[in-house]
């Protein structure tokens, strides 16, 4: 049986790393009794896989995890002995299950939607520096190679981008961009372009979609794509 869920990543454990994420829900999961399969091989390792991985620091309302059971379960069962085993600040609120066919999280999530909240400067609006990055046509952001640093435009990437609030010293911001293999927008590459507090900024992942045409779908409604 798979199963796929969606989690939160809260502010009490933001801090921790993607690694340390994987090992707290390997450890529910053993807790939770629950009968995970194993790879094959010389290290077997528990058939957990992640979708897009969270960045330290980033907190999360729509994080998503596939776990694959050697019996079957059902699904309220399942999120009631998970939750009973993770520690505060990590929640599974919905899952679903997936036929073997389903493909995997990481090579159908190709859509992340973001907000940002930050001290806004000393007489700085949001509104301008959004639409300068919406009217730009190229937004170049240095990225590491192997041998040296080389430019990436990351415009085409960049689907919508709104003002959600500012007032008394504070600003936030959505936006919509690619996630993936096929391209990748770092929501503080954005940040860098608005007259944010950058040491302060806040960053917070609503949402992990699959692109259909004009549709986002959300990675469980396997139904539809």
């Amino acid at each position: 049986m798979r199963i796929r869920s969606k989690f939160t990543k809260a502010d009490e454990v933001r801090f921790i790393s993607h690694l340390d994420l994987a090992r707290t829900l390997e450890r529910a999961v053993r807790r939770a009794r629950l009968s995970v399969v194993y790879s094959q091989g010389f290290n077997p390792r528990p058939k957990i896989a992640f979708g897009s991985a969270l960045a330290v620091g980033v907190t999360s309302s729509a994080e998503c995890v596939d776990i694959e059971l050697a019996d079957t379960i059902a699904i309220a069962e399942f999120l009631s002995r998970i939750n009973e085993n993770l520690p505060s600040g990590i929640r599974f609120v919905e899952a679903v299950e997936i036929g073997p066919e389903t493909p995997s999280l990481m090579s159908v999530i190709d859509r992340a939607s973001y907000v940002l909240t930050g001290n806004l400067g000393q007489n700085e609006d949001l509104g301008p520096s959004v639409q300068r990055i919406l009217d730009s046509e190229v937004i170049s952001v240095e990225r590491p190679g192997k041998k040296q640093t080389r430019l990436v435009d990351i415009r085409p990437w960049v689907f919508s981008l709104e003002v959600l609030e500012e007032g008394a010293g504070v600003g936030s911001i959505s936006m919509l961009v690619q996630t993936g293999s096929r391209g990748n927008v770092r929501p503080e590459e954005i940040a860098a372009h608005l007259p944010l507090d950058q040491t302060h900024i806040r960053i917070h992942r609503s949402g992990l979609f699959i692109a259909q045409g004009s549709r986002l779908l959300s990675p469980l409604d396997v139904a539809h794509y």
